[in-house]
């Protein structure tokens, strides 16, 4: 059942624990599984892989053959419905014209005496994603990994996601990949697969970024390792909070929590409604649309755990609540969304409007799966290009320029103590008079 709450410190109190749940996980024992695999895939490389992958995964791994062959690739594209593979290509299209929108631009400013200053952007060299092996095929997760990565311009995108029993990939995941850019495809999951991305293999070639969502194995391989590459978000769960008011739809905000339910059974699926009536009839929805749900005890679960309603008094004190909360997803399902838009501080996306749902986000572009939970969205922003880039500072002095600031330049270095370096400025400037007098 669904749990109405009516008083603002009972709220804070649940949406604290729902924040948080994921922190009351068991640790310490996956913490030294981790380690031991990432060690081993590090020193033995491919002996580990099958190793790891007999010891655990009860599988018999051929390193040889874990590679997606390209024969399989093309195989994928029969595999499919063309309605299928048409809904691909156009979230691949919009998914791509949002990110185009945020490609860091390289700039270079002249500054009075000859200065230039700037800054340039390029991407990585190669990013590995991960996809984790779902009761369905994960598109959107393939699809806002890739395509920022693609737009970014990443010599090398490497995918890797554990394969069903029979060691086959599903053949909508293989198309999505190659529609939004994947290069490369591995059949290799958990701990390991993050370890072969991180440190290379015979087989796997080490990337410089890491990014994706699974379980607690993932995501710990994934914090460990960050001393060697770039990792994006550590979340092992999603969350959407949904603010509504009286002219909201009952019938699809009960819609909207279940879809994020059923993700899996962490996920927090929270209502913040001024309106009584409205939580009532959500309330209700949701057990009745629960009843025919394919997967009906995961969900189920997830609403008993993680699902909350609250009514409060006014929506300013359901904003201050969801800023309290600070959700990965946030439905506006109210009047005038954009003017209680100014007030929201903390939310990786916002969702505008009863016609926005979040699976938009999903599959269109501009969706948070993967930035942080747990309040992460305080200090962390969603997945994007920016990921797969970084940026060199570009500075040239002339000789004017530097003899203007050499006496700011030695202040402070002698400051430092840093003598050698007052000594370079000091020969340049010795330097200039000499070429100076000769002429």
């Amino acid at each position: 059942m669904l749990r109405i709450i009516t008083q603002q410190t009972e709220a804070q109190t649940e949406l604290k624990r729902i924040r948080d749940r994921t922190r009351d996980l068991e640790f310490r024992q996956a913490e030294e599984v981790v380690k031991e695999i990432l060690e081993g895939v590090k020193r033995r490389g491919n002996q580990a892989l099958v190793d790891y992958a007999e010891k655990f995964e009860g599988q018999s791994l051929n390193p040889q053959q874990v590679k997606v062959s390209g024969s399989d690739l093309d195989a994928a594209y029969q595999q499919i419905s063309k309605e299928l593979l048409v809904a691909i290509q156009q979230a691949c299209l919009k998914i791509e014209h949002f990110h185009r929108q945020r490609l860091p631009k390289s700039w270079v400013q002249f500054d009075e005496d000859d200065v230039v200053l700037g800054r340039r952007y390029q991407a990585v060299e190669r990013a590995g994603l991960y996809i984790p092996n779902g009761h369905s095929p994960l598109l959107s997760l393939v699809l806002l990994q890739a395509i920022p990565a693609k737009v970014a311009k990443v010599g090398q995108i490497v995918m890797v996601t554990p394969p069903d029993s029979q060691g086959k990939i599903h053949p909508a995941i293989l198309v999505a990949a190659q529609e939004a850019g994947v290069t490369e495809i591995y059949r290799i999951g958990g701990a390991s697969a993050i370890a072969a991305l991180a440190y290379g293999t015979e087989t796997i070639p080490k990337v410089d970024v890491i990014t994706g969502l699974g379980n607690i194995y993932v995501t710990l391989a994934k914090k460990m390792v960050n001393d060697s590459v770039k990792i994006d978000a550590l979340a092992e769960a999603s969350e959407l909070l949904i603010i509504a008011d009286h002219q909201a739809n009952a019938g699809e905000i009960a819609a909207d929590l279940i879809a994020q339910a059923e993700r899996t059974p962490l996920a927090a699926s929270i209502l913040l409604t001024s309106d009584p009536s409205i939580a009532s009839q959500v309330q209700q929805q949701v057990t009745q649309r629960l009843q025919n749900h394919p997967q009906r005890i995961l969900t189920e679960k997830a609403i008993a755990h993680y699902g909350l309603i609250v009514v409060v008094h006014s929506l300013d004190e359901a904003v201050q609540l969801s800023n309290f909360f600070a959700p990965q997803h946030l439905e506006l399902a109210v009047s005038d969304p954009w003017e209680l838009l100014e007030q929201i501080r903390h939310a990786g996306a916002i969702f505008l409007g009863t016609s926005t749902p979040m699976i938009i986000g999903d599959f269109l572009g501009g969706s948070a799966v993967s930035v942080g939970t747990a309040g992460a969205v305080r200090y962390a922003s969603a997945l994007g290009v920016e990921i797969f880039m970084k940026h060199s500072n570009l500075i040239q002095y002339s000789p004017v320029a530097l003899k203007k600031m050499s006496n700011t330049l030695q202040v402070l270095a002698e400051a430092e103590g840093l003598f050698a370096g007052v000594e370079s400025v000091k020969l340049r400037l010795e330097n200039q008079n000499s070429d100076e007098n000769n002429l």
